[in-house]
C-alpha cells in the first residue's frame, strides 16, 4: 500500500525543514503499513493528477502548502482521501493539521512584552516565500499574528528579510539592529544556518546574548543547533504533525472518519533557553 507525499521543491526550499518533515512522515507511514511516494514537482497539481489517475496511491498528504495553493482545488474534488499538513486559506474542504501559528505569534509578543521589550527587529526568511502563491502558510500566519499582537501590546516592529543564510547576510542584519539604538530584541524566522551565523556575528562584535540583545527563533526547526546555541525557540513540530497527519489519513482511507472541514491545530511550544532578558 502506498500514500503520496506531495511537497514541491523550489530554489528557496529549506532542506532542513524538508528532510525533517519528510522523514517523520515516512516513519509514521511505515509504522502504519504504508510506503511513501515522494512528489516534488514545483506546482504539484499536474503530477498529483497523473498519480491519482494511475491508482498507485490510496491517499495523499500535502506539504509546503501556500495560502493559495493550486493543489487544494484538486484535493477538494478527489476520489481518494487528502490531508494537508499546513493550513492554507480559511475555507477549504480538505482536512488540515498544523501548529497554531496565530497562537504562536501571540505567545512571542506576550513573552517580549512581559520582559519589557517595546521595539524589536523581525528578520524574515527569503522574501519569495512570503509572496509565491500567497505565501507559505506558516510564514504568513505567524508574521501576521505577530504584527497584530504587537499592535495590542504597543510593540514597534522593524522588518527585514534575507535571501541568504551566510555570515555576511547575518552580519549585515546585525548592523541594521545596531544602527537603531532603540531595538532591544530580534525575532528571526531564518533557519539553523542563519541562526548560527547571527550568533557568530554577535560574538565577533562583542555583543552579549541576552544582556545586550535578546534573541528568539520563531517558526523554525533548529533542532540540536538551537539547543547548543542556547537560543529561545518557538519551533516547528514535524514529528507531532506527521504522526497526527498520517493517523488522520489512515482513518480517512479506511472510512473510520469522514472528511472534515475544520483545521486541527496543535498548541505551540516554547523552548526557553535563556536568550531573552528582562529590561
Amino acid at each position: 500500500h502506498f500514500v503520496a507525499w506531495s511537497s514541491p521543491v523550489h530554489d528557496s526550499t529549506s532542506y532542513t525543514n524538508y528532510c525533517a518533515y519528510f522523514l517523520n512522515f515516512l516513519k509514521a507511514a511505515r509504522q502504519l503499513g504504508y510506503e511513501t511516494l515522494l512528489l516534488t514537482e514545483e506546482t504539484g497539481d499536474e503530477q498529483l493528477r497523473s498519480i491519482i489517475d494511475t491508482g498507485m496511491v490510496d491517499g495523499v498528504a500535502l506539504m509546503d502548502v501556500t495560502m493559495n495553493d493550486p493543489r487544494i482545488e484538486l484535493a477538494q474534488f478527489s476520489t481518494i482521501p487528502f490531508i494537508s499538513i499546513g493550513h492554507p486559506m480559511d475555507e477549504i474542504n480538505v482536512p488540515c493539521i498544523d501548529t497554531d501559528f496565530i497562537e504562536m505569534g501571540e505567545m512571542i509578543m506576550q513573552t517580549l512584552h512581559r520582559n519589557g521589550h517595546d521595539r524589536i527587529l523581525f528578520i524574515g526568511g527569503k522574501k519569495i516565500d512570503y509572496e509565491r502563491a500567497g505565501g507559505a502558510n506558516y510564514l504568513i500566519r505567524l508574521r501576521t499574528s505577530m504584527h497584530a499582537a504587537a499592535a495590542r501590546y504597543g510593540i514597534h516592529i522593524d522588518e527585514e528579510f534575507t535571501d541568504n543564510d551566510d555570515f555576511d547576510a547575518a552580519e549585515n542584519l546585525l548592523e541594521r539592529f545596531i544602527s537603531d539604538k532603540k531595538n532591544t530584541a530580534i525575532v528571526t524566522q531564518g533557519g539553523p544556518l542563519f541562526l548560527n551565523n547571527l550568533v557568530a556575528a554577535t560574538r565577533q562584535r562583542g555583543i552579549r546574548i541576552p544582556q545586550d540583545l535578546s534573541l528568539v527563533s520563531a517558526g523554525t526547526y533548529t533542532d540540536s543547533m538551537g539547543k547548543r546555541l542556547r537560543i529561545d525557540e518557538f519551533p516547528l513540530m514535524p514529528a507531532e504533525l506527521c504522526q497526527l497527519g498520517m493517523n488522520m489519513l489512515v482513518h480517512l482511507m479506511d472510512g473510520t472518519i469522514k472528511r472534515k472541514e475544520n483545521a486541527t491545530l496543535i498548541h505551540p511550544i516554547y523552548k526557553q533557553r535563556g536568550s531573552i532578558t528582562s529590561l
